[in-house]
């Protein structure tokens, strides 16, 4: 629909009509059409096809609008449309519908815009293709013509969609050409000829439109009878239309109940526009009667059909139409007047024929009588002056005169004497021989009269002539009810006047004749009425005799004389009757005083009833008629005005109809659009990542291949680790090399380096083959990379290159534009889950809240993905204004259509088939270079989901962040309103626990989350409260803990997480923990630390005062935005963002960060200045260096300012003085006091009177509640608020209202190896089991499960005895309670494993790795002769699953801690991430009678998620973390590559500072990575960014290394046969531990910080915290176990 009314293309809308119409004739596709159809509001939607400028579309409109409203009632059997009934009509017997009822509006609509323009024969053809369902007139009769004989009565109307008549009649009336017209009308009136029910469909859908219609054709409105006009055309015009309205009326006539009541109304309509349009319209409404009683006459000669019902009701009323008529027409061309009766009646007769004179005193009466009868038109009872006598007579009427005039009314007799059964009482014709002469029927008449008057009377019964004269309507019967009864109608006596007064005198003998032999039946009845009437008629009989009997020679005498007797004859006992029952003594007798004359039957006073009677019959007649004609006309205006208001409701309906559809369109449009850039930017996504892959310094096409010492630029990586630690750096491709120079000589370097980047770029140049291949490959690497929706806002999708030297400029490549479309194209065949299309569920306008950036748009909620979709990026704080430049619509529905989206127009940066992306670079403005780095749309899986908080943006709960598990960095998402947000986070939690534990199984409520809201994050703080207490968490984490809970986010700057200063002393050289000096005062604010400082604060707050400001201490805040780009200036992107908000520049150098000392002291002298600390002061050294070389400026001594000036006992090492701050915060005075600390910046004391009593008071804004933003109705106010709230600071949310307990003591025995390393000893030797001996060479831990692998691939399974396991509680240890630890029995006996190892490698501990899975334990075992490795059930020692995909033999395996992530390396030099799937199926056969369980296992996922490259030789070690994102790889040629987990992105190499190979490493969650080469026999000491640290030596050859659970220790054992720990700070050695003299080829460190070590003989020791009752004999495990302890 949106596509017909906004395309422009006609020929492409004709086509798209052409194939539309041609696939909506199959039944099974218009119903799915129609379905969908209605859901969007209904066919009307396509009506606007009409009123196109170009006809064939106009055409094709139309028919598809008649399959489609034909369809609607076909395929959905709905009696309506809009409100009205559309389809095959129903016989009006069934569903009567009134004359002027409310047409259809679609049909209206139709008609306005099709007849807009000028009518054509295509116009009129397919108006007749689409009433008969796709054929012609002529097609639907010859088709008719061969079935006619089996076609039945109950059969379908020919017109498929009647309603469609209403267009034709309009193209009717509006049409010019004659022969057009009557063409339309002699196909419609073939077609109602064909089948009856096209009759009752025309009448009942179109009959309104025909009469409009048919009243406007110039041959009816200049209407003249075929006498008169001699047009030949027109009077075969005028047949046509008279002959169409014959067969309809005639139909319903005949055969149709209440048929009157269609022929009534169209009457009434045609006597209506005679009165408002000339007297024209009655000529043609006698024609009409003419018509039908001709029709009638033919009807009955072949069957005797007017005396059956209903065809007889509805003929009785039509004469009385007839009669009406006959009133109005000829009423003045009677012998008689409205002025006065006869009253010389009898005297005129005495005068002619004395004999039938009548006394005077009846003839006084009878005047006096007729004079109070009014002005009434009686036309029976009239009198004419007798001057005018002559100028009346039929000889000198010329329409009299002519012999057709009469046809109607000769007909008119056959038809009534057909209803009264006398039929077919066919008038003699003139030729007819054996028909008596006139003078012989004359002289017969004479002779009747002389009959005796008694011989006259007879019986009258009910029904007769009185019936028939005086009969009243009742309005509530049916109307021709009520003349059924009637035996002889009025019309038969103003019949017998007309024709005998004006008619010839053969057709007045004929008439004669006729009411002869119906007398019999007309005097039946013999009630009052009958007697009046009968006497009324006689007198006027008589007095006809006198004024008209001497002409014809007086042969009209005779003829009149004839009915007189055989009146008088037939109704002699009725006057005999009337004549016994007169009062002769009355005033009014005399009458029968002579009984043998005629004149003495007629009684006075009856006749003076009749007339009374007559008089008032025909007044309520003419009123009647009156009435019905001006009520039509009121009801016709009525319903104009009606039909007026509907069109304009119809049209508004419809345009509203349309606006959302179109809206709906649009945003179907807008979703394509952004479905399609979502894609572009994922392909040039992984087009840069491929690129960067090929060209970095380990990639095959490097120019500068590693090592090389190329200065490189890093940033934060945004990667969170379970702590929320950010300790990763990744590479900046978009660094700005003109900030590394002073502003003055910024331009010349510039352009030095420019043309320095333009020499390489000239030089290095790609080959053709290696374009064709990096082409070809990139579909490949499309499956293979993963999205990268989780990265920074403005780092994936960036296109720039150019920023070193391994970036080559590579536009011949990207504009090799065939490639990249291809590229796009097959995207949406992707295998890519994250693209697949999903149901959203709901969508909502917010904000996307980053660091560097807010970008609005609209979130939504799929069955697996949240998708982000950015419209404009957001200026300023992006407060609740933002979201009224949002578009006002509401989600998409199809059935609820949107209003239509204002969409920021954003300028894509992936046009590549035109343009290269630095050309788009350059090209546009700043502006659009902004958007251009926006990476708009982006996309989380909902399975990840970790937690949902509810948390602040300015202070106003209208926000939530997202953390995901897999240290995906969480997103902070602001919404329009509190509700908002929170709906919006318990859908995002209920459909992840739906996802991952769908209904109906059995799920784990472990693994189900609740939305974190003010309630749950109070108990979330009161469980982790009470674990720090215990010490089972670290001050660190504890405090970030707090700062999530309280709302403190990363993503957020200006409620950045929040840490205290904890060391007071930055001057000494070296720190002495054990001094109270050492540390801050953590029960103080910063601005109560210094006291001169605090006494200024104190006493403005006391004599503060303001009416609307309260009191505070501090103006400033102890975090704000401005705090925290203070701290990370010399950390991209906080760089930025500090250039940013200084105007583009840096500050002056002696107002930036400088130096901790400097930093501090300030922070207790400046009244100002009362900040706190970051996280990053704890766990990162990256950020006190100035790394990547910036320009900060010089200080005013001249000094320029470069890195952060460290305190004295830091000795010069940012590493140092990050692990001795990080190891003051875990001190115990800090563990002692932090609570204070709490209390200020969460607790109890932030607010309230015990805030004022800890001088805790900050200005008013900072705090939550102070203004009621929401409610506030000053835009500029509220805006200025929003301001002052974003860059001043915001205190947290405050989660304890009661003062916080303290922390508990410490346990050293919990961590022997940080409080007394010298407690552990080896305590137990587990002497070999296995034969022959053979070296351990895999020790794990797995579920309170110990696991050995034994040279020959011999595996076992011990149980490992603890404390825990003994007491069945947690591990605690106490007084009462003293530790143990042991190895206990088998839990699965030694039993070989695996295939063959290869001739080629050394089995060792690299070689194995143990994971969990929720069902079952397994060990992962590699260096199989067939290049595969195997998962081992721990459960039965059995191989579940084998795979081979590397090209040589895997060397090595590494598993992540929460067992999600597999990494192999392999002798190809490449390295696999492998998805572990935690799910199996199992399926149950019988087997020789046994039940055996055949296990289909998946543990692992069948194909590597990613293939990383970059080594050169055999990979030696791996190590893979979840938390950290990482895989690090060491290979032989003495390289360790760095790669991120999730994406596979390279970050950085390492070289062994020997160059030799790297045989072992390991890397603790701390960041702390060490290298260990055979060669050197050398520990080094790496941070997880790449920067040297620390060496030693190992004083003999390493077989294993092993870090404790904490990461704090290295545990490593060799040749030398002890197990030396190392500080993973500074590799000095923290202990050693002896053994039994055996070399060591395992270990591990157990949770518990024991020791399991495994010897080459195969011994097992165990080194714990000794236990002194294990040497009381009588107390070894091994007296009650299979398999004992050795203690």
């Amino acid at each position: 629909m949106a596509f017909f009314e906004t395309c422009q293309d006609v020929a492409c809308v004709e086509d798209v009509l052409h194939m539309v119409i041609r696939s909506i004739s199959q039944t099974s596709i218009l119903a799915s059409f129609l379905e969908q159809v209605n859901l969007i509001c209904g066919c009307h939607i396509f009506v606007n096809l009409l009123q196109r400028d170009y006809e064939p579309v106009r055409l094709l409109g139309l028919q598809f609008l008649g399959k489609l409203l034909y369809g609607v009632h076909s395929e959905k059997k709905g009696p309506r449309f809009f409100g009205l009934a559309v389809g095959r009509s129903k016989s009006l017997s069934e569903s009567q519908k009134k004359f002027v009822a409310r047409t259809q509006p679609i049909f209206f609509a139709m008609s306005d815009r099709l007849f807009q323009f000028a009518q054509t024969d295509n116009l009129r053809a397919t108006l007749f293709d689409v009433l008969l369902g796709g054929a012609s007139p002529k097609q639907v009769l010859q088709k008719n013509n061969q079935i006619e004989k089996q076609k039945s009565k109950g059969s379908n109307s020919h017109f498929f969609l009647p309603q469609i008549l209403i267009l034709i009649f309009k193209f009717l009336s509006g049409c010019k050409d004659g022969s057009a017209r009557m063409k339309i009308i002699s196909d419609i009136l073939d077609l109602l000829d064909s089948h009856p029910m096209n009759i009752e469909a025309l009448m009942e859908y179109g009959w309104n439109a025909w009469l409009s219609a048919s009243v406007e054709l110039d041959v009816i409105k200049d209407y003249k009878s075929e006498s008169q006009n001699h047009d030949d055309m027109a009077i075969n015009e005028q047949h046509f239309v008279r002959s169409l309205f014959c067969v309809v009326l005639c139909h319903y006539i005949l055969s149709v109940k209440g048929g009157w009541q269609q022929l009534e109304e169209t009457v009434n309509f045609i006597l209506l526009q005679s009165e408002q349009n000339g007297a024209s319209y009655r000529s043609f409404l006698r024609d009409i009667y003419e018509d039908l009683i001709q029709r009638l006459v033919e009807l009955s000669s072949e069957d005797s059909i007017l005396i059956s019902q209903p065809c007889r009701d509805n003929v009785l009323y039509f004469l009385r139409l007839v009669d009406e008529m006959l009133v109005s027409e000829i009423g003045n061309k009677l012998p008689f007047t409205a002025s006065e009766f006869p009253g010389d009646l009898l005297e005129s007769e005495s005068r002619e024929v004395p004999s039938s004179a009548l006394d005077k005193g009846s003839q006084q009466l009878l005047t006096e009588e007729t004079s109070r009868s009014g002005d009434a038109v009686v036309l029976i009872f009239v009198h004419r002056n007798t001057e005018n006598l002559q100028s009346c007579t039929p000889r000198n009427d010329e329409h009299i005169n002519n012999e057709s005039w009469w046809n109607l009314y000769d007909n008119l007799w056959r038809v009534i004497c057909d209803l009264n059964g006398k039929g077919p009482g066919k008038i003699t014709p003139k030729s007819s021989a054996s028909s008596p002469s006139i003078g012989q029927r004359a002289r017969g008449l004479v002779e009747s009269l002389n009959g005796p008057a008694a011989e006259m009377a007879a019986v009258v019964v009910s029904g007769g002539i009185g019936s028939a004269l005086t009969g009243k309507v009742n309005k509530s019967v049916d109307k021709a009810m009520l003349l059924r009864g009637e035996k002889c109608t009025r019309i038969v006596f103003r019949l017998v006047i007309l024709y005998l007064c004006l008619s010839s005198l053969e057709k007045a003998s004929r008439c004669v004749q006729q009411v002869i032999s119906l007398l019999p039946s007309f005097l039946a009845a013999d009630d009052e009425q009958t007697k009046s009437k009968l006497h009324l008629f006689i007198g006027c009989l008589l007095y006809m005799r006198s004024r008209y009997g001497m002409l014809d020679d007086g042969a009209r005498f005779h003829v009149i004389s004839q009915l007189i007797r055989e009146t008088v004859s037939l109704g002699k006992s009725i006057l005999v009757t009337s004549g016994v029952g007169r009062d002769d003594h009355s005033e009014s007798g005399g009458i029968f005083r002579e009984t043998g004359s005629i004149h003495n039957l007629i009684q006075k006073d009856r006749v003076l009833a009749a007339v009374s009677d007559e008089t008032m019959h025909m007044k309520t007649v003419l009123s009647d008629r009156t009435r019905q004609v001006e009520g039509l006309g009121d009801r016709i205006n009525e319903t104009l005005s009606l039909e007026s208001c509907n069109k304009k409701a119809f049209d508004d309906d419809l345009q509203s109809v349309l606006t959302s559809v179109l809206a709906w369109d649009e945003n179907r449009k807008v979703a394509l659009q952004l479905s399609h850039e979502e894609q572009q930017q994922n392909v040039a996504g992984k087009w840069i990542h491929m690129l960067r892959s090929l060209m970095d310094e380990r990639g095959p096409w490097s120019a500068t291949p590693f090592p090389n010492n190329i200065l490189r630029h890093w940033k934060l990586d945004r990667t969170e680790d379970s702590w929320r630690r950010r300790p990763k750096l990744r590479r900046n491709y978009h660094f700005d090399e003109k900030l590394c120079y002073p502003p003055s000589a910024g331009t010349a370097t510039e352009n030095e380096n420019s043309s320095i980047v333009n020499d390489r770029s000239s030089v290095i140049q790609l080959p053709e083959q290696m374009k064709r291949f990096l082409l070809k490959g990139i579909h490949r690497i499309m499956d293979e990379g993963g999205s990268e929706s989780c990265e920074n806002d403005s780092n994936q999708s960036e296109p720039s290159f150019s920023d070193s030297p391994a970036d080559i400029p590579i536009s011949e490549v990207m504009r090799s534009g065939s490639g990249l479309k291809d590229v796009i194209q097959e995207k949406s065949d992707s295998s890519s889950v994250e693209m697949e299309p999903s149901e959203v569920l709901v969508s909502v306008p917010c904000v996307l809240i980053t660091p560097k950036r807010k970008l609005a748009g609209r979130l939504a909620v799929m069955k697996n993905v949240l998708h982000f979709s950015g419209e404009f990026l957001v200026e300023g704080t992006g407060g609740s204004a933002v979201f009224k430049k949002f578009s006002t619509s509401k989600d998409c529905d199809p059935t609820k259509p949107d209003s239509k989206q204002n969409f920021v127009k954003w300028s894509s940066n992936y046009d590549t088939e035109n343009r290269t992306l630095g050309d788009n670079m350059e090209s546009e403005s700043n502006h659009q270079k902004t958007l251009m780095k926006v990476k708009r749309h982006r996309r989380w899986e909902i399975g990840k989901v970790k937690a949902v908080h509810w948390t602040r943006y300015l202070l106003q709960f209208t926000s939530i962040e997202i953390h995901f598990h897999d240290s995906m960095p969480p997103i902070f998402l602001n919404f329009a309103s509190h509700k908002s947000a929170k709906d919006f986070g318990t859908l995002i939690v209920a459909t992840r626990n739906e996802l991952l534990f769908p209904k109906g199984t059995s799920r784990d409520k472990a693994g189900m989350i609740s939305f974190v809201d003010r309630r749950v994050a109070l108990e979330m703080a009161e469980t982790a409260r009470d674990s720090w207490r215990r010490r089972e968490i670290t001050n660190f984490e504890y405090l970030m803990i707090l700062n999530t809970l309280a709302g403190r986010s990363y993503n957020d700057l200006t409620q950045y997480p929040v840490f205290p200063w904890v060391l007071a002393d930055y001057s000494s050289e070296s720190l002495d923990f054990n001094k109270a000096s050492t540390f801050r005062d953590l029960s103080k604010p910063v601005g109560a630390l210094d006291l001169k400082r605090f006494e200024i604060f104190e006493d403005r707050y006391h004599s503060f005062s303001d009416p609307d400001i309260p009191s505070f201490y501090y103006g400033s805040h102890y975090s704000s935005m401005g705090i925290v780009l203070y701290y990370l200036l010399r950390l991209e992107p906080f760089t930025s963002l500090h250039r940013s908000l200084q105007g583009g520049k840096f500050d002056h150098a002696d107002r930036l960060f400088q130096s901790i000392e400097g930093t501090f002291r300030n922070c207790l002298s400046n009244t100002s200045d009362v900040k706190e600390l970051i996280p990053e002061f704890f766990y990162m050294p990256e950020f006190l260096v100035n790394s990547n070389c910036y320009h900060l400026g010089v200080k005013q001594d001249g000094e320029p300012l470069g890195d952060i000036c460290l305190p004295p006992w830091a000795k010069g090492s940012p590493e140092l003085f990050i692990a001795r701050n990080r190891e003051a915060l875990e001190s115990e005075y800090v563990s002692s006091h932090l609570h204070n600390w709490i209390d200020l910046i969460f607790g109890y004391k932030q607010r309230g009177k015990p805030a004022v009593e800890a001088a805790n008071i900050f200005y008013y804004l900072t705090y939550e509640g102070a203004v009621d933003l929401e409610n506030m109705e000053d835009e500029l106010q509220r805006s200025a608020i929003e301001d002052q709230i974003a860059n001043f600071g915001q205190t947290p949310i405050q989660i304890f209202r009661k003062k916080h307990p303290r922390r508990g003591p410490p346990i050293p025995i919990a961590h022997p190896l940080h409080f007394a390393p010298a407690s552990i000893s080896l305590t137990s030797i587990l002497p070999a089991t296995t034969h022959p001996l053979s070296a351990v060479l895999y020790i794990g831990l797995v579920d309170s499960n110990i696991v050995l692998v034994n040279q020959g691939l011999t595996l076992s399974v011990k149980i490992w005895l603890t404390t825990q396991l003994q007491s069945g509680g947690n591990f605690t240890f106490s007084g009462s309670q003293d530790p143990f630890f042991g190895v206990g029995s088998d839990v699965l006996p030694p039993r070989n494993i695996g295939n063959p190892a290869a001739d080629n490698i050394e089995l060792g501990s690299q070689c194995f790795a143990t994971m969990q899975t929720p069902s079952e334990n397994f060990l992962i075992s590699c260096g199989n002769w067939e290049n595969s490795f195997d998962v081992i059930s721990l459960a039965d020692g059995r191989v579940v699953q084998s795979i081979r995909h590397h090209k040589d033999v895997v060397s090595c395996v590494a598993v992540t801690a929460d067992s999600t992530i597999l990494a192999t390396g392999s002798y190809d030099t490449t390295v696999m991430v492998w998805e572990i799937v935690r799910t199996r199926t199992s399926e149950k056969r019988v087997k020789n009678s046994h039940a055996e369980v055949l296990r289909k296992d998946h543990v692992v996922a069948d194909a590597p998620s990613h293939i990383l490259c970059g080594h050169d030789d055999i990979i030696t070690c791996l190590y893979v973390s979840a938390d950290l994102d990482i895989v690090i790889s060491g290979s032989k040629d003495g390289t360790c590559v760095f790669h991120t987990l999730r994406e596979g992105r390279y970050v950085r190499s390492l070289k062994h500072p020997s160059g030799g190979a790297v045989s072992k490493l390991v890397a603790s969650q701390h960041g702390r990575i060490v290298l260990y080469g055979d060669d050197d026999l050398s520990l080094h000491l790496f941070s997880i960014n790449g920067k040297h640290l620390a060496s030693s030596e190992s004083n003999g050859r390493i077989k294993c290394l092993e870090l404790s659970k904490c990461g704090e220790f290295l545990a490593c054992a060799g040749d030398q046969g002890q197990v030396v720990v190392w500080s993973m700070n500074t590799l000095e050695v923290v202990r050693r531990y002896n053994g039994i003299g055996k070399v060591i080829t395992s270990l591990t460190v157990t949770q518990e910080e024991c020791f399991l070590a495994g010897t080459k003989d195969g011994n097992l020791l165990v080194y714990s915290i000794e236990n002194p009752q294990l040497r009381k004999p009588g107390l070894l495990w091994s007296s009650k176990s299979k398999s004992g302890v050795a203690g």
